[in-house]
């Protein structure tokens, strides 16, 4: 070969097959409607948990996603829905489980008695819990986000009215200076674990903080459309877990 001759590349062969997922994006779910699917639940790792025997690595105090079983120590989570329900529990001496959702107004219109610990039971025997329900959309490390449901009851009632005020006393201010109360979904919430106690026994429970603005327009987009499909009833949820506490003894 001549000197200063340039090199000539052999031509790598390229496959006419490039496969464009995008083109195809929601096919081979058409017959899917909201009973074929089921939103997680996030909630607290306690001492009683199931996934304590089940899942590797689980902790007490640790946030647990209960579709994926992925776990933190805080999640960062945007609200976009609220609604109140009581939730219908068999009696643990029974065997336990969830027995359905009723409405406010159809529970406190029955006059339903109370048993010896003060809980409100049905016809059926089954105990039924006052619940404050968060639909939220939780936001991932890597900017991401999926929808997933917060449930409060017992002790957490309180939890869920300070998380409910804060979002009532964020203000922001309009194109003429005017301030505003934006909607839940305008803000993002972090939310961490902590040791509470009683005379029953010692648990996790939320703790709640202000992060910040939504800041990414999809984000805000999937967080409204959550919020449509949630008022219109097109979200259904999967099993909720049996209780928000579990005193299990001093840890």
């Amino acid at each position: 070969m001549a000197k200063n001759t340039p090199a000539v590349k052999e031509k790598t062969a390229v496959s006419a097959d490039v496969i464009d997922f995008s083109s195809d994006a929601g096919r081979g779910m058409e017959g899917a409607d909201k009973d074929s699917f089921a939103l997680p639940f996030l909630t607290i790792l306690q001492g009683l948990s199931p996934q304590m025997e089940t899942v590797e690595g689980a902790k007490i105090g640790l946030y647990i996603n209960t579709i994926t079983n992925k776990m933190s120590a805080s999640v960062d989570v945007i609200p976009v829905a609220f609604q109140r329900r009581y939730l219908a529990w068999a009696p643990r001496a029974d065997g336990g489980g969830f027995k359905g959702v009723h409405e406010v107004i159809e529970v406190e219109s029955a006059n339903y008695k109370r048993d010896e610990n003060n809980q409100l039971i049905d016809n059926d025997g089954n105990i039924l819990k006052d619940t404050r329900i968060h639909y939220v959309l939780v936001v991932d490390e890597d900017g991401g986000f999926t929808p997933a449901i917060i449930s409060m009851s017992s002790t957490q009632v309180k939890k869920s009215k300070r998380w409910l005020s804060l979002m009532q006393n964020v203000q922001l201010k309009d194109a003429n200076g005017k301030s505003f109360n934006p909607p839940s979904f305008s803000h993002v919430y972090t939310l961490t674990s902590q040791k509470e106690s009683n005379d029953s026994g010692t648990w996790y429970g939320f703790a709640v903080g202000i992060k910040g603005q939504v800041t990414d327009g999809a984000m805000y987009k999937a967080a409204k459309a959550l919020n449509v499909q949630v008022q219109a009833g097109h979200v259904s949820a999967s099993a909720p877990p049996e209780a928000e506490e579990a005193p299990s003894g001093k840890f």
